[in-house]
């Protein structure tokens, strides 16, 4: 695999994925006009999400310490019988609800025979030869956004993440990440804000719950890959992957504030529309 193919790589899913545009949908796209619907990966797919999860950390490195000092001092606090009747901190809280969110996720482990594991039958979206269903759940994605967008202009108190908000994002988040054509980032950022949350909590959530999920899929996808890449191509996929999702973290929070997330919206639901337009067609001509 070539050097520029893994600096293309790494900037296309390191943007893709942090901005709430959908990795899977453009790379279904691709995929799907390459002609290639196997589903196997290269072993550059899982060092680029590694990568990208590293420049995530970096981008909010003191938000991410100070979620794992809670998270020790949970610990702590445990065996010192020091949390009964404690309120837990707004930290504290902030951290329980990711935990909340994860649990869910486990449920990507139940067998389904030949197919392997649930996250493999719903990853399969990404292949599965018609752009259909991608171009509709990325156009539900931006339409998500658009509503989020309207609703962070009106003048109302924000709250903190509760614990229905986070079994929803948990349960929602079974889908979000292998079924193709979802932002995981832009999703759990629109429900976040329809439940009131403030849109900072609500950014930093769904970006905070990306890096485990990164980190864990990167490796599985460097166990399971059929292609391998040199030395130099590795290196310089990681660099530039942990740049790119750096600065795309900055410039998201950016957007954000300055209100401009109705304009990710609207790229979506366009975008979104076209491929499934195509996606139509493809149903008629490859039957």
């Amino acid at each position: 695999m070539s050097i520029l193919t893994a600096i293309f790589q790494a900037l296309f899913q390191a943007v893709c994925r942090i901005f709430p545009i959908s990795e899977t949908a453009h790379s279904s796209i691709f995929h799907d006009f390459a002609g290639r619907f196997s589903g196997e990966c290269s072993s550059l797919t899982g060092i680029v999400h590694i990568g990208i999860a590293v420049g995530i950390v970096a981008a909010m490195y003191k938000f991410f310490f100070k979620m794992s000092y809670e998270f020790f001092s949970t610990f702590g606090d445990m065996f010192k019988k020091r949390l009964k009747g404690n309120k837990p901190s707004g930290s504290r809280h902030y951290m329980y609800m990711t935990l909340i969110s994860f649990c869910p996720m486990l449920l990507w482990l139940i067998p389904c025979g030949k197919y392997g594991f649930l996250y493999n039958v719903l990853r399969m979206t990404q292949f599965n030869m018609t752009l259909l269903d991608d171009g509709l759940f990325l156009a539900i994605t931006g339409a998500m956004l658009i509503v989020a967008a309207f609703e962070i202009t009106k003048s109302r108190i924000s709250k903190q993440v509760s614990i229905v908000a986070a079994v929803v994002i948990g349960a929602l988040s079974v889908f979000l990440i292998p079924v193709s054509g979802f932002s995981f980032v832009g999703v759990v950022f629109a429900v976040l804000v329809l439940f009131g949350v403030n849109k900072k909590l609500a950014l930093n959530y769904g970006l905070v719950m990306s890096v485990p999920v990164l980190v864990v899929s990167g490796i599985v996808e460097i166990c399971i890959s059929v292609t391998h890449v040199g030395v130099a191509s590795v290196i310089i996929g990681l660099v530039i992957s942990i740049v790119s999702a750096f600065f795309s973290v900055v410039f998201l929070k950016f957007f954000v504030n300055k209100g401009y997330l109705k304009y990710f919206g609207i790229y979506d639901v366009s975008v979104g529309a076209i491929i499934f337009i195509v996606g139509i067609f493809e149903l008629i001509f490859r039957k």
